[in-house]
């Protein structure tokens, strides 16, 4: 799945959210490790939708993305559910220096840890717990790319000799449409893959949506390894 944020994709991934519950049931999963700290980086947050569910056992969190759409979709949200303490910071993630007590990482830069981790208590990253852990599998033609793994992530780690557990997580975080049409034009969005074979890959796999406005659904169950790796700061001089 290559992202690029608009309009259009912001509005999909945020239905497949709001739809499966998916960011509050996977902020469930980290709240004891995040629970106290004065300071969070989200780096690489895209929409910030884990950030929100997070932002009632923290101090502050800053999110970092390098989309300018990306972030005011954030704010956006912010403002409207009323969290007061997310900051946003537009830039290159690698040019930021995070002091922090927790680094947040989902599906962002897990190859470039060792940057991080000096500035941090602990470090959170959210990889993919194998190849197969995509909406499509690998049965669609764009969705066959390389990516961060659980097992690679571990050898990483372990080669570094870093402290560190990994939780395996499975939550469901399908996507919603409105039409046949939508989810077409999802599909090809996201992976480019031809009318034809969009035809055949949703043949037999959409089935009836159970809330509004929703027409049809795609179902998935997102798997993941949830990474809580120790980080190289002992106590937090944050500002």
């Amino acid at each position: 799945m290559q992202f690029s944020w608009n309009e259009e994709t912001i509005a999909w991934f945020k239905s497949a959210s709001n739809y499966t519950d998916f960011h509050r049931k996977l902020a469930d999963r980290l709240q004891e490790t995040v629970r106290g700290a004065e300071v969070v980086y989200d780096i690489g947050c895209g929409l910030g939708l884990l950030s929100q569910e997070l932002a009632g056992a923290v101090g502050r969190i800053v999110c970092v993305d390098i989309n300018p759409q990306a972030l005011s979709s954030v704010r956006r949200d912010a403002a409207a559910k009323g969290i007061g303490n997310i900051s946003t910071l537009l830039g290159d993630c690698y040019t930021t220096e995070p002091v922090c007590d927790v680094v947040l990482m989902s599906y962002f830069g897990s190859s470039s840890l060792d940057y991080f981790l000096p500035y941090c208590k602990k470090l959170i990253s959210i990889v993919d717990l194998d190849e197969r852990s995509s909406l499509s599998g690998n049965s669609l033609s764009g969705a066959k790319r390389k990516r961060q793994t659980a097992d690679k992530l571990e050898r990483q780690l372990k080669e570094a000799g870093r402290s560190y557990t990994m939780e395996a997580l499975s939550l469901e975080f399908g996507q919603p449409f409105t039409s046949k049409a939508d989810a077409m034009r999802f599909l090809q969005i996201y992976y480019h893959c031809s009318p034809v074979e969009t035809e055949a890959f949703i043949a037999g796999r959409l089935v009836q949506a159970e809330q509004t406005p929703y027409e049809y659904y795609l179902p998935y169950t997102k798997t993941m390894g949830v990474f809580r790796i120790e980080g190289g700061v002992s106590a937090c001089m944050c500002s």
